[in-house]
């Protein structure tokens, strides 16, 4: 195959950048409206933007019908978030929480999940999380429009929580995360099967 990726159909396009661009980190994205209802959702297009200042990258596509999520409404809404990291054992709940709901649906009662109450921000974090990133809304992008159109939400974080369990000796210990991340379709990977390769 060898094309102008213009030439091609959206759902083509979709196909082929997830299924080799992966796996993907998860940014299970928690928020709250201004009414103090809570929203939770994983989103795959995810990565750290800068280290100083400490910034995520997350990017939200719109709705089939081209609206925006509920995730981006209120970010844009209140300025902040929590980034929290999704691992196997957290997957069954994280898969409930993306299920297209109302904006009036919580996805932590969906879910079965408790809430962490954020130390610099009001949205909550989810309790069992192993590693929670409390941010502020850094700056945005929209790109392109329509359903498919993604906004770049840049997070700068304000709070950090890692669990005891998987931080050991000043690094996050892999096994002791079970970190999954996103493959293609309904796919996931288990993020356990890594080798070292020193730079040059």
């Amino acid at each position: 195959m060898d094309c102008d990726i213009r030439e091609l159909e959206s759902s083509a396009v979709y196909k082929i950048l997830t299924g080799s661009i992966l796996p993907r980190p998860i940014a299970w994205v928690s928020t709250q409206d201004k009414l103090g209802v809570a929203n939770l959702a994983p989103f795959s297009f995810f990565t750290v933007a800068s280290l100083n200042p400490p910034v995520l990258a997350v990017s939200i596509l719109r709705k089939p019908d081209g609206s925006e999520k509920d995730s981006l409404r209120n970010i844009r809404d209140t300025g902040e978030f929590v980034v929290n990291i999704a691992n196997q054992p957290l997957a069954e709940a994280m898969n409930l929480s993306c299920g297209a709901y109302p904006a009036e649906v919580d996805e932590f009662d969906v879910a079965g999940l408790q809430k962490s109450r954020g130390q610099s921000v009001h949205a909550p974090g989810v309790a069992q999380a192993p590693v929670r990133f409390e941010c502020v809304l850094h700056g945005s992008l929209d790109i392109g429009a329509g359903p498919g159109a993604g906004t770049l939400v840049l997070g700068e974080i304000r709070h950090l929580h890692v669990a005891d369990q998987v931080y050991r000796q000043g690094h996050i210990d892999l096994d002791a995360l079970q970190a999954i991340g996103k493959l293609a379709g309904d796919g996931y990977a288990r993020v356990h099967d890594d080798f070292d390769l020193a730079r040059p």
